[in-house]
């Protein structure tokens, strides 16, 4: 109704008629305009489906990737705008409002806000719990929680908040300079990421505190001094915004400084504020969707413990929510030795339930051997001491708990840190606690043994990484090899196929973080280093523990997919907002009255009234501009229904007579319709295929709810079928019978101009056969290399930035299609009937078409 409104308008608008030389001036200013519009409309599509794309396809980006494609997107837009608007001499300037309100509230997403520097800059972990997390960070806050609400032991002290960092940072005004560095930073260079890394961890550690943060630290430092007899050292440890929440742990990203004395506090200050963008931090933070600006340094200034033994301890399998035990990791001394996988550990497997038994015990020293026997990390009521807490801790937070603790020379048992225990997000838990190989027949493994931290299966070249020097040179898919799984290797784990080490537990940091990628990696794997040589092809069954030469099909089958790291993330929650006032499509009748300016609501209403609209102008040019009826040429061919043509700048030969009423095809050089027309014509159609009674029934039946479906009636169903032509342009409106299809192409200069549309509606029979063949062309398609999107019995499909002779294969297809697809919904049954026309159909086409590279 709309496109024959705008046609009945058209002869109100009517321009004097001009001389053919003006004529042609004024129709090639208004196909200069068309084909900028196309070019503009097919940018905005191309980069809506990159922005959706980016919500599922796993890979990560940053708020450069959502704010440089939202301002692409508006640009390619608003040009859209302003060539409809000249092409229909003025008229649609009201898409002006529509255009900024949608815009505004975009850029009012993605907007970087200064934070206020305002607020406490230090608070006692004496007044800390979870609702002070904005300011001291997830670690600190829960630490204060442990402490003020569970009642349990942990070191006193206090913590430097976020305020403070905010306002280090803006005193000494490095923000730009260090925005400067990271603009553009290549995290795939890694030779660049470390020295920009060292570049700016050198600028905040250089740069001067300001002189009230400082007295304030040292004023503070001095109060927890005063409750001791002995110099106070203290551990400083980072508490980023962040930090510590579910499956999203930075373990070990960040710095701790240990044993430091008053005269060192305000440089370890500097030195973790600064390692917020050390090179693992800088590469996690992209890989899960974090900006620079979400993450502020919050500092807690513990008293050290001394410990005589400690460790980490998970209140639940990392792999099995409901294991009835929960996993202790204990060595000597301090935690550090644990968390970074430098040390020796005693595992401990210990029930749940009270009185809380060691079930397992598994020293981390050959049992034969001296030091084992005069090793004991823990006592059996230790143990259950430590169970009964990791349970309490759970349940007070409401999930597993990943938990540091220590015990200090006089026995008493301090809590360091409790965190929710992350879980792999590549797989799923396993059915039973028994591993079970795929079969018999695999071959003997290179090496078996050592602990599953993280399961999964990986294959690539074997790299043992032994130094920075090595680090740098590390390549994309291959498999890490290591002595000690410290956390500076976690910068590696988005290239890495598989982990081996050959020291370590499930309690390193890089094993967390190792689970959170979904990166296979097996810990404790001795020899490795000695039997793996560098580049040698090798299959990693972490789950089984086992190295394999070469590439394991069966085993490789298990891989899961890598997990969605961005899933949650504030990055990727401002594109889930952003994409609500992008891609939702509300015009999609052009017929309905509601297609209007005021009813779009999304960028995506607006490339659809646009490109419609542009269409129906070009469409009009002829009757605005004192065409006559010559312009459309009759189509001379041996073939059912009537075609007409309507050349838009260079479609036909120069020799044609403009003033003949007919056309051949020998005067058509449009390069988009003949191929479609090859594949109209290349296989004779057959006729209406034979009708059950069934199907004749349905036919009427839709008749009789739908006149516009009566040939007899003169409606929109009823229209010619034109082919709006250039040599490299091509936009077919075909109706044919019951059915409604348009199929659009540009063969432009570069590849961002190239593309492929299809818009496929109706038919006479019933539902469930209109959406059997809708289902069939939408499969041929997909196969073919279509984007399909299918709506009930609508379909539309779309190839974009492919080469022209690839293209032009596609339009064969297209061609064919309309043709041999017509009628076809009314004998359609059953999927039984549908899959014997989706074999001939298929068959035809691979005789048709010349296999093409898509480039």
């Amino acid at each position: 109704m709309s496109f024959y409104f705008d046609r009945l308008t058209s002869f109100f608008r009517t321009k004097p008629r001009l001389k053919p030389a003006e004529l042609q001036a004024a129709f090639r200013g208004h196909y200069k305009e068309f084909r900028a519009l196309l070019t503009a409309n097919n940018n905005a599509l191309e980069l809506m489906a990159e922005l959706e794309q980016a919500l599922t396809a796993g890979h990560s980006f940053g708020m450069a990737f959502v704010r440089g494609n939202c301002t692409a997107l508006s640009v390619n837009i608003y040009k859209m705008i302003q060539h409809l608007t000249r092409l229909a001499d003025g008229r649609y300037v009201e898409l002006d409002h529509p255009f900024r309100t949608i815009t505004r509230e975009l850029e009012q997403l993605i907007a970087i806000r200064s934070l206020s520097t305002e607020g406490e800059v230090i608070l006692s972990m004496k007044e800390i719990d979870v609702t002070k997390v904005d300011q001291v960070g997830e670690k600190m806050a829960n630490l204060g929680e442990v402490k003020n609400r569970v009642g349990l032991r942990t070191p006193d002290g206090f913590v430097i908040t976020a305020a403070a960092a905010r306002k280090f940072i803006a005193t000494s005004d490095l923000q730009v300079e260090i925005n400067r560095r990271l603009k553009g930073l290549d995290l795939d260079n890694l030779e660049e990421l470390y020295t920009v890394s060292a570049g700016i961890q050198s600028l905040i550690s250089n740069a001067p505190l300001p002189t009230e943060l400082e007295e304030a630290i040292l004023a503070h430092h001095r109060q927890l001094a005063a409750d001791s007899d002995e110099e106070l050292l203290v551990a400083l440890r980072s508490s980023a915004l962040g930090e510590d929440s579910s499956n999203v742990s930075f373990a070990g990203q960040y710095r701790t400084q240990l044993n430091v004395s008053r005269e060192f506090v305000g440089q370890a200050y500097k030195e973790i504020v600064a390692g917020k963008y050390k090179s693992q931090a800088i590469v996690y933070r992209q890989q899960r969707g974090y900006r620079n600006l979400d993450v502020h340094m919050c500092v807690g200034c513990l008293r050290m413990v001394n410990g005589a033994v400690s460790g980490v301890l998970y209140s639940r399998a990392p792999d099995n929510p409901r294991s009835p035990f929960v996993i202790i990791q204990a060595a000597p001394g301090l935690a550090s030795a644990v968390v970074d996988g430098s040390g020796v550990t005693d595992q401990f497997r210990v029930s749940r339930t009270p009185p809380h038994p060691i079930l397992h015990r598994q020293s981390g020293v050959e049992e034969n051997d001296s030091a084992a026997i005069s090793r004991r990390t823990l006592t059996d009521d230790q143990a259950a001491e430590l169970a009964a807490i990791g349970v309490r801790l759970e349940e007070h937070f409401g999930t597993p708990q990943d938990i540091e603790w220590s015990i200090d020379q006089s026995g008493l048992l301090y809590i360091l840190q409790s965190r929710p225990l992350g879980r792999s997000l590549s797989e799923e838990p396993p059915e039973t606690s028994e591993y079970k190989p795929m079969a018999a027949d695999l071959p003997e493994p290179l090496l078996i043994g050592g602990a599953c931290v993280s399961r999964g299966v990986g294959y690539g070249p074997a790299f043992k990484v032994r130094s920075s020097l090595d680090l740098l040179r590390f390549p994309k898919g291959a498999v890490l090899v290591i002595e000690t799984p410290y956390p500076e290797w976690a910068s590696l784990l988005n290239r890495a196929a598989a982990v081996v080490s050959e020291t370590g537990q499930m309690a390193a940091h890089l094993a967390t973080v190792a689970r959170e990628f979904g990166v296979p990696a097996i810990f404790g794997m001795k020899q490795a280093k000695a039997t793996l040589a560098n580049d040698t092809l090798i299959t990693v069954d972490a789950t089984a523990g086992k190295v394999y030469a070469g590439r394991i099909e069966p085993l490789l089958a298990l891989a899961a997919p890598k997990p969605n790291l961005m899933v949650g993330s504030p990055v990727y929650k401002i594109l889930t907002q952003a994409l609500v006032h992008i891609t939702p499509l509300n015009l999609t009748d052009p017929a309905s009255p509601y297609f209007r300016p005021d009813s779009c609501k999304t960028l995506h209403d607006l490339t659809r009234f646009c490109h419609e609209k542009a269409v129906v102008e070009m469409f009009n040019f002829g009757e605005r501009y004192g065409f006559d009826d010559k312009t459309a040429k009759q189509l001379v061919v041996d073939a059912p229904s009537q075609w007409w043509v309507i050349d838009l700048d260079d479609g036909f030969t120069p020799d044609f007579d403009p003033e003949s009423r007919y056309i051949d095809l020998g005067h058509i050089v449009s390069l988009p319709m003949l191929a479609i027309w090859q594949g109209m014509t290349a296989f004779p159609w057959a006729g209406p295929p034979p009708v059950s009674l069934g199907g004749f029934g349905s036919i009427i039946f839709q008749s009789t709810r739908n006149p516009h479906l009566d040939p007899a009636v003169r409606s929109a169903m009823a229209a010619k079928n034109y082919f709006l032509i250039s040599k490299n342009y091509c936009n077919l409106n075909v109706r044919l019978g019951y059915h409604f299809a348009l199929v659009e192409a540009n063969l432009g200069e570069f590849l961002t101009e190239n593309y492929v549309s299809f818009q496929f509606k109706g038919g006479a029979a019933d539902e469930n056969r209109r959406l059997l063949r809708i289902r069939l062309i939408s499969d041929i398609l997909s196969e073919f290399g279509f984007r399909v999107e299918q709506k009930v019995d609508a379909m539309t499909a779309r190839i974009e930035k492919k080469p022209g002779a690839f293209l032009l294969e596609r339009l064969k297809i297209l061609g064919y299609l309309l043709i041999h697809t017509r009628q076809i919904d009314m004998v359609m049954a059953d999927e039984g009937m549908a899959a014997g026309y989706r074999r001939k159909i298929m068959t035809d086409l691979h005789t048709l078409i010349i296999p093409t590279t898509e480039g």
